[in-house]
């Protein structure tokens, strides 16, 4: 027998080897697992970050909502008023209608 009369019968008397499910969903739960706590570890130094700038600016982020909780509810209260004002207008005038054209066909 030549070699590759030896190599073809080799690769005829093996059969392929089944799938295994369960391994390739352990598998995969173990990749995602990892690439979870990737993304976890890589938040972490914005997380530091982000919470020494917010502690050091908390005395100024205080007086600023002090100062803001006077002025809100006016803001709003004028915003919700001009929402409901703008879609009244819109609705008493057939805007927010649906529009449906429908093509004359020839008989």
């Amino acid at each position: 027998m030549t070699p590759e009369q030896k190599l073809a019968a080799l690769f005829a008397a093996e059969a392929p080897p089944r799938r295994d499910c369960a391994f390739e969903a352990r598998v995969a739960e173990r990749v995602a697992r990892r690439h979870a706590w990737a993304a976890v570890g890589a938040l972490l130094p914005w997380l530091l970050v982000s919470g020494v700038v917010l502690w050091a600016l908390h005395p100024l982020l205080e007086s600023l909502a002090r100062e803001a909780a006077v002025i809100i509810p006016p803001v709003a209260f004028v915003l919700a008023v001009t929402a409901v004002a703008t879609g009244t207008a819109l609705w008493l005038t057939g805007a927010l209608q649906r529009r449906v054209t429908v093509a004359a066909t020839p008989k």
